[in-house]
C-alpha cells in the first residue's frame, strides 16, 4: 500500500545494469518493488573510464554525488561533480555522465514517478568531449 513507512538498505537492493558496461544501479523505492507510489529513487555507480551516454526522458530527474568525480554534460555544457554536487535535469535535458575519476564515481537519483518503468529512456548518443 502506497504510504506505508518502510526501510530499505542499499545493499539488499538487487544490483542492475543496461547495455552500458561500467554502469550499474540499485533501485531503493519504485512502486512495483517497495510501498511508494510518488517518487521513485535509487544509486548509481559508474566505473573509472565509463559513462552513462548522451539520453533524455520526459521526467525531471535529480542527482546527489556522493563519491568520486567526474562530469555531467547538460545539453551542450560540461559540468564537473564531486561528493556533495546536486544537479537538476528539467524533463527532456539531454545528459550524460562520465566517470573522470580513479575511483567509482556514486550518485543518488531521484524521479517524480510511481516507478522506474514509467521513465521512458531516449539514447541520444555520446555525448561530445
Amino acid at each position: 500500500m502506497p504510504g506505508t513507512p518502510f526501510v530499505i538498505e542499499e545493499r539488499n537492493a538487487e544490483v542492475e545494469s543496461g547495455e552500458d558496461r561500467g554502469v550499474t544501479w540499485r533501485t531503493l523505492t519504485s512502486a512495483d518493488r517497495t510501498p511508494t507510489g510518488e517518487l521513485t529513487t535509487g544509486v548509481c555507480e559508474i566505473e573509472p573510464g565509463c559513462e552513462l551516454p548522451l539520453h533524455r526522458h520526459p521526467p525531471l530527474e535529480l542527482y546527489y554525488f556522493l563519491e568520486g568525480a567526474g562530469i555531467v554534460t547538460l545539453g551542450p555544457v560540461e559540468h564537473p561533480v564531486r561528493p556533495g554536487s546536486t544537479i537538476l535535469i528539467p524533463g527532456d535535458t539531454p545528459h550524460a555522465i562520465r566517470n573522470t575519476g580513479s575511483t567509482p564515481l556514486k550518485l543518488f537519483y531521484v524521479f517524480p514517478v510511481a516507478s522506474f518503468g514509467d521513465v521512458e529512456y531516449t539514447m541520444l548518443g555520446a555525448p561530445a568531449h
